[in-house]
């Protein structure tokens, strides 16, 4: 299994990485440079790449390499993929010599190993790269090959350009990983890289399929998750936690399609999904409170921009407002998608920014200490409380959300605030729900998430017309030319959050009449 964590570097900072201190202190060599030329393979179908595999033939000098990597995966910028490695005699990959070094009979070998792959295998993208290479050795006795890669993928016309340092783990703990590079971070603007090198390829290869046509949505929705009645919570903990994470970083704003609103949205609910999630288990996990600040930062950083972004392309494009005299709608929604324009750039700034790679590193260092044994009295192996069946910890929290939305619920129809906390409940336990869903199974779970989902849906269309009342008075105050307009369409949407009221009682009845999936 190669372990390896991968951090991008801007250009003109490389040199200051090249003589940084530490990779004085710690290098047991000068660095090796290598020019290296790569080509990937797959099928015209992709094959390889549906089934989470990258076959790829390297030249470095007059040697020819075939290297594939399987399975693994990426967690908070550390890549853990299986790897098998051969020479082959040119620049043409050869699988039976591979599959002899494979000791796998899983689905995806079967198939990536079959004499029909083998014939249909075709140049997909292609990769140079200047290498430079050290040999580390750390304080701890970790060691490291540090690379720093220059160069570029290119498929056909198409190429983007590659910067970044890689951290490969030879022997050692991957903490040591994450250690090393938040010292790195105190001298140099480093960021997590997600998308490897293959993921690079592929995507200029879909864009070059794509040609004119209007790009869709990178965006990610949460996968379902797999969980069992007699898990131990601590395991059900990690798989949540995974989960979510697993979220974010597929919707990592930074890390490309920057302008995507919904990639935006969806990397908002992974995190609130994550804090929901610290928040479920707090009876026996602890997370940090310097973490727990930090997270807070960036979901404000990035909700921000969620809900000018809501205003902007939601609810002013679907109002449906009676014609007046001297209120131009479009002139503010313009003025709402220019302001929602400038807090997208601040969020996607927050995310590529140190301070948020800082958080990502400490975040997954924590994960792999198991700091969170830490704060409960629970330095033992295996504490009793995280080593209990999920199945009677599930039921004691939705017992506890619906109680609390219960409540919360009761005052209804006292005020926006009041609305707003009972939205609050209602999405923590929508997530809570959806978090033990497997426990259940569908079919006995969906009439009660449905009932649920549209309560808190509405609840929210609600919130989103109070918020957007606030966000409007900000532009009221920026844009005196539009203030008439935007007061017309304040006064219009007061008006349609009262209407709603009646709707939001009956959903509320509908709810309390679902029993808790059992």
């Amino acid at each position: 299994m190669e372990t390896e964590l991968k951090l991008l570097i801007a250009p003109a900072h490389t040199k200051a990485f090249i003589r940084h201190p530490l990779i004085k202190r710690y290098a047991l060599a000068a660095p090796r440079i290598k020019d290296q030329t790569g080509t990937y393979f797959d099928t015209p179908d992709l094959l390889l790449r549906c089934n989470d595999a990258g076959l790829r033939v390297r030249r470095t000098g007059k040697e020819f390499i075939q290297t594939l990597k399987a399975g693994g995966g990426v967690s908070g910028g550390l890549h853990q993929r299986h790897e098998w490695e051969s020479l082959v005699e040119g620049e043409q990959p050869d699988l039976a010599v591979l599959r002899e070094l494979v000791d796998s009979d899983a689905p995806w070998a079967r198939k990536v190993f079959s004499t029909q792959t083998a014939a249909r295998l075709t140049p997909i993208f292609s990769t140079r790269i200047q290498r430079m290479v050290w040999d580390l050795k750390l304080d701890d006795g970790a060691e490291v090959e540090c690379v720093l890669d220059q160069g570029t993928v290119e498929h056909g016309a198409l190429q983007t350009e590659v910067c970044e340092i890689e951290l490969e783990l030879k022997s050692g703990e991957a903490t040591s990983l994450f250690g090393f590079a938040l010292r790195l971070l105190q001298d140099l603007p480093l960021r997590i890289g997600i998308q490897s090198k293959a993921q690079r390829g592929y995507t200029l290869f879909h864009q070059a399929r794509q040609g004119d046509a209007a790009a869709s949505s990178s965006a990610t929705r949460a996968q379902p998750l797999r969980l069992t009645r007699k898990m131990p919570l601590e395991q059900a903990f990690l798989a949540v936690i995974d989960n979510c994470v697993a979220q974010i970083q597929a919707n990592d704003i930074a890390d490309q399609d920057s302008g995507d609103i919904e990639r935006l949205h969806q990397m908002r609910v992974g995190l609130r999904r994550l804090r929901s999630a610290f928040a479920l288990f707090g009876q026996v996990i602890t997370l940090p409170a310097a973490l727990e600040s930090e997270f807070e930062w960036i979901a404000e950083a990035i909700g921000a921009a969620r809900d000018w972004d809501v205003l902007a392309t939601e609810t002013l494009p679907l109002l449906e407002m009676p014609t007046a005299a001297g209120v131009d709608l479009e002139a503010v929604r313009k003025a709402a998608l220019i302001q929602a324009g400038k807090e997208h750039a601040l969020a996607v700034h927050a995310v590529a920014s140190p301070r948020y790679t800082v958080l990502v590193l400490q975040f997954n260092r924590w994960l792999l200490q198991r700091g969170w044994r830490d704060g409960k009295g629970q330095d033992q192996a295996d504490p009793p409380a995280l080593a209990q069946p999920l199945a009677r910890f599930a039921r004691q929290m939705l017992e506890r959300d619906q109680k609390r939305l219960s409540k919360r619920g009761a005052h209804l129809e006292e005020s926006d605030r009041a609305r707003h906390r009972t939205r609050i409940a209602a999405k923590k336990m929508r997530y809570d729900v959806e978090f033990f869903q497997a426990l259940y199974g569908e079919k006995n779970s969906r009439a009660y998430l449905k009932a649920l989902a549209r309560l808190q849906d509405h609840l929210g269309q609600q919130n989103d017309r109070v918020v957007a009342d606030a966000l409007l008075h900000q532009l009221q105050q920026g844009q005196p030319r539009q203030a008439p307009s935007i007061a017309w369409v304040r006064g219009f949407l007061a008006g349609q959050t009262r209407d709603g009221h009646a709707h939001t009682r009956r959903l509320w009845k509908k709810w309390q009449a679902q029993e808790l999936p059992r």
